[in-house]
C-alpha cells in the first residue's frame, strides 16, 4: 500500500507540472516552450506506464488495469499527434479535464478494489492483450476526434455570429487544420476499431470454437459503431456534410464506445 501511495503521489505531481506547462506560450517560434511542454507530456506518459506495470503485478481490479492502460495509450497518442501536427497543440487545454477524469476514475477504482473480484487472467494472454490494446487505441482516437470536432463547431459558431474573441481565436486551431485532423484521426479510429473486432473474434473462436457468446453488448455496440462511421465517411465523400453533422456523428459514436467499454462495466462493479 505504501508503494501504491508513492506512485500515485508522483503521478499526481507530474500531472500538476503538466497542467502548469499547458499555459505557456506555444507559438511556432517558441522552441524552448514546446520542448518543455512535450517533455512534461512524455514524462507524464512514462510515469503512468510505471503505474500500469505496478498495478499489473499487484492485486487490482481488471477495470483499474484497463483504465491505467487506457491512460498510457491516450497520453502517448496525444504526444505523437502533438509532434506531427503543431495546430493540435492548441487543443491542449481541452484535454486537461479528460486526463484528470481518467486519473480520478482510476484512483476511485483502485481504492475500491476487492481481492475477491480480482482476475488477472486476461492480461496473461498476449493475443487478448493485443485486442484490449487495439480497443483502447480506437477509444483514444475517437476521444481526440470528439475534442477536435467540438473545437471546429465552437469556432464556426463564433464566426457565424460575428463574435470576435481574440483569446478564443488564438487558443483554437484553424478550422481547416481541425477538420483535417478530425477526419484523419476518425479514419484511424475506424481502423483500430476494426482491428479490435477482428482480434476479439479470433480470440473467441480459439477459446470457445463457437460464435454463440461472441455477440455480447460490447461487441454489438462496437460493430454498430464501426459501420456507423464507415457509412458516414462514404456518404461524406460522395455528398459532403457540414461540420456540425460530423460532430454529432462523432459524439454519438463516442457515447456508444463509452457505454460499450466502460458504462456497463461500471454498472456491474456497483
Amino acid at each position: 500500500m505504501t508503494d501504491y501511495f508513492y506512485i500515485e503521489t508522483i503521478t499526481f505531481i507530474c500531472f500538476l507540472i503538466f497542467f502548469v506547462t499547458s499555459f505557456i506560450n506555444l507559438d511556432k517560434d517558441e522552441f524552448i516552450n514546446k520542448f518543455i511542454y512535450l517533455s512534461n507530456l512524455f514524462l507524464l506518459g512514462v510515469v503512468n506506464s510505471f503505474y500500469y506495470l505496478f498495478t499489473l503485478n499487484s492485486e487490482f481490479l481488471n477495470l483499474n488495469l484497463i483504465t491505467s492502460l487506457l491512460l498510457v495509450i491516450f497520453l502517448f497518442s496525444y504526444f505523437l499527434i502533438s509532434i506531427i501536427y503543431f495546430e493540435f497543440l492548441k487543443l491542449r487545454l481541452f484535454f486537461i479535464p479528460l486526463f484528470l477524469i481518467l486519473i480520478f476514475f482510476r484512483f476511485v477504482i483502485s481504492i475500491s478494489s476487492d481481492s475477491s473480484n480480482i482476475s488477472l487472467e486476461i492480461f496473461s494472454d498476449k493475443f487478448l492483450l493485443f485486442h484490449i490494446f487495439s480497443s483502447l487505441l480506437s477509444y483514444s482516437m475517437l476521444t481526440i476526434c470528439a475534442v477536435s470536432s467540438f473545437c471546429v463547431i465552437l469556432k464556426s459558431r463564433l464566426i457565424k455570429n460575428m463574435k470576435f474573441n481574440p483569446v478564443i481565436f488564438n487558443i483554437l486551431p484553424s478550422l481547416y487544420a481541425s477538420e483535417v485532423l478530425t477526419l484523419r484521426v476518425l479514419y484511424l479510429s475506424m481502423l483500430f476499431l476494426l482491428t479490435s473486432i477482428i482480434s476479439g473474434l479470433v480470440f473467441h473462436l480459439n477459446e470457445y470454437e463457437s460464435l454463440t457468446r461472441f455477440f455480447d453488448y460490447k461487441v454489438t455496440l462496437s460493430i454498430f459503431c464501426f459501420f456507423f462511421i464507415f457509412i458516414f465517411l462514404i456518404y461524406r465523400g460522395i455528398k459532403g456534410c457540414s461540420s456540425f453533422t460530423t460532430f454529432r456523428l462523432i459524439l454519438l459514436s463516442y457515447l456508444f464506445i463509452n457505454f460499450a467499454y466502460f458504462g456497463i462495466k461500471v454498472y456491474e462493479t456497483l
